[in-house]
């Protein structure tokens, strides 16, 4: 476009001094002598050709090289012709990214009819962005043609075609190639579409959730907040799995399941081991703070969710000290989790540290303290994963 703009401006800018020139010379010029002045500039026109892609692409599908061999076939005829290829790109996500993008497309039609033998300055390329005034195909993810050809040589004292009123275009020489005719590629969009490297570097890197999905495992520490229950059992460590959905998003989910395991204090020789360990899964809203740079993801995030543990104690023996307080083996508790974390990732790489607290209610594990509170918790804890 820039080019042609140039030309356009050249063109006026001499025309101006010619008729200047005259002026100064005192010598009229006619309307005959300013069309002869235009004459001799490429005869451009739309090619009837639109390539076509699939959103955020710039591959090339079957229909696509199959319209651009007939191009290539018409420019190789004549080493004179030139092509300006306008690229687009529909109005999704970023603007400066998507300008990129449609000079990319342009491009990768370009290249490919250079691979094809066309000379490459024959062509000239332009992206022209979200552009999408004219009604474009594919909701404007395309490249457009303009074929230039050099004019057909006047006879002296022949008026040249520009003065005349405008007549259907004569049929080919039959030693030239006809023009290239008019194929419109429909873009495939039953398979996945990978993201291109130039919009990975304006955007940091995209997973192909685009939400960003990931799935983490990790561990950690945990105690219980209440003092009656710190008093019978050590700190103990913890183990969860989880999957997030919304990585990448202000609003997000996760799953998880998660587990612990501690020992009691001060049992004697006959207490057998045994270990309070509690088995459950939980559901949280997250609230992230995700920032991008480049191929990094730094996010900050709160949750809250709600979740179920099972608390059980394995080789019970009500008759033994600190194990004659409890109810029971088992208690089956109601979690509400709430935490603070920070995230990182580096393209699909995530690793994750976190600190939490749950309250809980329904608690019957320990004798005297039914209701909530007993089984309160609190913890830090890390988790490494992946983004999909």
């Amino acid at each position: 476009m820039r080019m042609s703009s140039l030309g356009c401006f050249t063109g006026a800018l001499g025309l101006l001094l010619g008729v200047g020139s005259a002026w100064a010379d005192d010598q009229p010029i006619s309307g005959h002598d300013i069309v002869n002045q235009m004459a001799g500039k490429p005869e451009c026109r739309d090619a009837g050709v639109t390539v076509s892609f699939t959103t955020g692409s710039v591959e090339l599908d079957t229909n696509a090289r199959g319209a651009l061999n007939g191009v290539a076939t018409w420019m190789k005829a004549d080493g004179k012709r030139t092509l300006h290829l306008h690229g687009y790109a529909d109005v999704t996500g970023n603007s400066e990214a998507n300008l990129v993008l449609s000079e990319n497309r342009a491009n990768a039609v370009r290249d490919y009819l250079v691979s094809q033998g066309v000379d490459a300055t024959q062509i000239m390329t332009v992206g022209r962005g979200e552009d999408v005034a004219e009604q474009l195909p594919a909701n404007g993810r395309t490249v457009t043609f303009l074929a230039c050809q050099p004019p057909a040589p006047l006879t002296q004292g022949e008026a040249p075609a520009a003065a005349e009123a405008p007549a259907a275009p004569a049929a080919p020489a039959p030693e030239e190639t006809p023009p290239p005719p008019a194929v419109s590629a429909a873009p495939a969009a039953v398979e996945p579409v990978p993201v291109p490297a130039e919009e990975q570097a304006a955007h940091g890197y995209l997973p192909p959730s685009r939400i960003g999905l990931a799935f983490m495992a990790g561990g950690g520490f945990q105690d219980f907040a209440s003092s009656n229950m710190r008093d019978r059992t050590n700190g103990g460590g913890t183990w969860d799995v989880r999957f997030i959905a919304g990585m990448r998003s202000i609003i997000g989910f996760e799953g998880a399941y998660v587990g612990s395991a501690r020992g009691f204090q001060s049992l004697g020789p006959t207490a057998n081991n045994p270990t309070l360990i509690s088995n459950g899964v939980e559901g949280n809203l997250r609230f992230n703070v995700p920032i991008i740079r480049g191929d990094s993801l730094i996010e900050p995030y709160g949750v809250a969710g709600v979740g179920w543990q099972q608390y059980h104690i394995t080789n019970f023996n009500s008759n033994t000290q600190m194990l004659s307080d409890f109810n029971a083996s088992n208690d089956n508790v109601l979690t509400v989790p709430l935490g603070v974390g920070f995230a990182y990732g580096y393209k699909a790489l995530l690793l994750d540290v976190r600190g939490t607290y749950a309250e809980t209610y329904y608690n019957n594990l320990l004798q005297g303290t039914t209701g909530s509170g007993t089984l309160n918790t609190w913890g830090v804890g890390g988790q490494v994963g992946f983004m999909f």
